[in-house]
């Protein structure tokens, strides 16, 4: 595999999943229009609709998603340890992780027919929550980020970064976002975080709200992960841990949220090997100078 983690798709897919949500207006009869579109060209398709539904023991040899980034999140937790290549069809507002526009949709599947897309790896991560006995959460799995915040009103909460045995800091304030590579677009980038490209396995800790000039983002490499610990909840007994935006975690006083990397990666479809700083350029207008109208 090469630095970018980025290789062409091997051999068409001949069995697909057709994902999204029947609750947002119109992607249902998206999701049927385009699987009627790709069994016409001879693809044994499932059509899958309930956003809550596993998605780890469908055997299709890809996933296509309809939706935005939150969909595209969601079905990399539903796939669990059994990740497939996924192509994100845009359906929502930013979609920048989505790899096609909802108009280029057919020339998206064309694309994914044809063997021409490239398969990118990114990493994924696990949250368990902890408590200060030792009883543990069923990890739940994400690509993006996990965000310890203090419980709505309540004061500050003060959170400790363990990395093994390394006392790496300590952040008081509205809480804390670890995000991956894949996550320092969101949330974390409009807390200040860095931007990090995709192929990297590192977090970046991005303070929120923090009650110190010198708090700042770092970036680690994920080696083992770290653990975030709730050392002070203000008014509260406990923390929240937000996953992905999706999932919701309570941490107690005195308990801990272990982030570890999963032995899953995500597999990313995406046009090109340059896809990354395209969007980036195209969506966020990232380092662009003005540019006169022609």
């Amino acid at each position: 595999m090469n630095a970018d983690r980025s290789n062409p798709v091997s051999a068409p897919p001949r069995r697909i999943a057709v994902v999204g949500d029947e609750r947002k207006g119109g992607t249902k009869a998206l999701v049927l229009r385009h699987a009627e579109w790709l069994r016409a060209r001879g693809c044994e398709v499932a059509i899958i609709t309930d956003r809550e539904s596993s998605l780890a023991d469908n055997d299709a040899d890809c996933v296509v998603v309809f939706g935005g980034d939150g969909s595209l999140l969601a079905a990399a937790r539903r796939m669990a340890q059994r990740q497939r290549p996924t192509l994100g069809i845009n359906c929502g507002r930013l979609g920048f992780l989505t790899a096609f526009e909802q108009e280029q949709t057919e020339l998206a599947l064309t694309k994914l027919l044809a063997g021409d897309l490239h398969e990118e790896t990114r990493l994924m991560m696990t949250c368990t929550a902890v408590e200060p006995g030792g009883a543990r959460s069923e990890p739940v799995q994400f690509l993006n980020d996990a965000v310890v915040t203090r419980r709505s009103i309540g004061g500050m909460i003060a959170l400790r970064v363990w990395r093994g045995e390394i006392d790496v800091a300590t952040y008081r304030g509205d809480g804390l976002i670890a995000a991956t590579a894949s996550g320092s677009t969101a949330y974390s980038m409009a807390a200040g975080g860095p931007v990090l490209v995709p192929s990297l396995d590192a977090l970046v800790l991005s303070p929120l709200a923090s009650h110190t000039l010198t708090a700042r983002p770092i970036v680690l490499p994920v080696g083992a992960g770290v653990d975030i610990e709730v050392v002070e909840t203000g008014l509260k007994r406990q923390a929240s841990c937000q996953i992905d935006g999706q999932v919701q975690l309570q941490i107690p006083l005195g308990g801990r949220a272990e982030l570890r990397p999963s032995e899953a990666r995500f597999r990313h479809l995406i046009p090109s090997p340059t896809h990354f700083f395209n969007v980036l350029h195209a969506k966020f207008g990232f380092a662009d100078l003005p540019r006169a109208r022609s």
